[in-house]
């Protein structure tokens, strides 16, 4: 076409343009939307990547103004388009997602997508030297699906790292735009390590059965701690996953490595898959039927909880209590150890009231009555979260009473009578920290906050102690 007298730029829009990927974005949408479509995508998929698409697309809607941006590129289309070169927007999203957006931009010439075809790699190719006549063109890719493109290019350029593609292609880059990888650090933060300390709940049945010299039960109940802990990052990852859209305009959550775009959508969900993945397996090789039964268990509940049950008051947080309830069963029926009625009552009630804490941090820090929380509080519940916290507290206290008074003591201790010495430190670290809370001292989790406590780490060695050495 003779009005082109520079060749044609091209760019990606997947992990290109965008910092994310469409379909991603539009099964992240389905499970907020509508998770109980969720175990039909294996088979969908099975249909074809155009079928597949068409049905994310009667399914879900999506704001991608909303969705970050590789600042670089765009900063290069629009000098290109200012020099009046023609840029194209190609890409394998479907194109009626994207062609109203991207021409609206101001700097897109023409867009073209998947219609009938998945225009990916070869199609997209033969796409472009179709509509261009085969006029030179530049192009700007991310991925192996990109090779044909960058061959056939004038200019082949590259966002991410191009060592892994100039052999293949050969060629070198004319131009590399970098972009913030996902660290160490940061996958970390994302897979949530510091909470792996709530799995040692799972080693507690043990630890009060005095069962710690034997290297077997100890074991098996190590190997479980690990897998609920896989699980656990797992589902946090996906909990980030479904709350993503709502995190991107939080005022704190929108720096999470998942939310800035650190770590892709598609990199979220593989790990998500197989942190499940790996979980099950071990669990299938080394744990007994019943604790592989309980982790699934566990891991159904935190999906309901994370698509719908933790937008229900009151619910959230007796769920959550359980949650942390059957890590603790857990530890029991893989060890085959016994565990007490008293511990699993004042498991329940204990974490039930640090859950109504997380929530009444949450609300003390809202910074307008109507700041939305993406929880079903708001600043009138204050006072109520409060109340049910602490009268929440003090049931797992009385309930620690009834135990300490019980024959099952004087059978596992030597000196019983010790032992309540832990009723007064398990009191004193409930009510400071419902007092951190009430004065804004305290935010997010109470145990996170607690692991850089130093008076919470010093109550807490104080009670390892006295259960373990004075009382025995």
């Amino acid at each position: 076409m003779s009005q082109h007298t520079q060749p044609i730029l091209v760019v990606d829009l997947d992990e290109t343009f965008l910092q994310t990927d469409l379909v991603w974005e539009a099964i992240t949408q389905l499970v907020q939307k509508k998770p109980y479509l969720l175990p039909l995508i294996p088979l969908m998929l099975l249909r074809g990547r155009v079928r597949f698409k068409y049905w994310l697309d009667r399914h879900v809607t999506f704001d991608i103004n909303a969705l970050p941006r590789t600042i670089a590129v765009e900063h290069f289309l629009r000098n290109a388009k200012a020099e009046g070169r023609t840029v194209v927007l190609a890409t394998a999203s479907l194109r009626q997602w994207v062609e109203p957006w991207a021409l609206q931009l101001g700097y897109f010439d023409r867009v073209f997508g998947t219609d009938t075809v998945n225009l990916r790699g070869s199609a997209k190719l033969d796409c472009i030297r179709t509509e261009f006549e085969g006029h030179p063109f530049d192009y700007i890719g991310n991925s192996a699906a990109d090779i044909p493109l960058w061959r056939a290019a004038r200019s082949a350029l590259i966002v991410g790292n191009p060592d892994r593609y100039e052999r293949r292609i050969g060629k070198r880059f004319a131009q590399v735009f970098t972009v913030n990888r996902p660290t160490v650090a940061d996958w970390l933060q994302q897979l949530r390590i510091e909470q792996w300390s709530k799995n040692l709940l799972v080693l507690l049945p043990i630890v009060l059965a005095h069962k710690l010299g034997d290297i077997s039960t100890v074991g098996i109940a190590t190997i479980a701690a690990a897998l609920m802990s896989i699980l656990a990052s797992a589902l946090y990852t996906f909990n980030d996953i479904v709350d993503l859209e709502r995190d991107r305009r939080h005022l704190t959550k929108r720096n999470r490595p998942l939310a800035r775009g650190i770590i892709p959508l598609r990199q979220a969900w593989i790990a998500t898959i197989v942190g499940v993945v790996l979980s099950f397996c071990g669990a299938l090789l080394v744990l007994s039927p019943a604790a592989v039964n309980l982790l699934l268990v566990y891991a159904v509940t935190s999906v309901a909880y994370s698509t719908a049950l933790k937008h229900i008051p009151l619910v959230d947080v007796i769920v959550l209590g359980g949650l942390y309830m059957l890590r603790i069963v857990l530890g029991g029926v893989a060890t085959e150890t016994e565990i007490s009625t008293w511990l699993l009552g004042f498991a329940f009630v204990f974490f039930t009231s640090l859950a109504l804490l997380k929530r009444h941090s949450e609300t003390v820090h809202a910074p307008t009555a109507d700041y939305h929380l993406n929880r079903p509080y708001d600043k009138r519940d204050e006072p109520f979260l409060l109340a049910s916290g602490i009268a929440t507290g003090g049931m797992a206290v009385v309930i620690l009473i009834l135990y300490l008074t019980s024959d099952r003591v004087r059978t596992l201790y030597t000196h019983p009578e010790r032992l309540w010495a832990v009723l007064p430190l398990v009191l004193l670290w409930l009510l400071r920290m419902w007092r951190l809370s009430v004065h804004g001292k305290l935010a997010g989790d109470p145990l996170g906050a607690a692991l850089h406590d130093r008076v919470s780490i010093a109550i807490a060695v104080a009670i390892v102690i006295v259960v373990s050495i004075v009382a025995r």
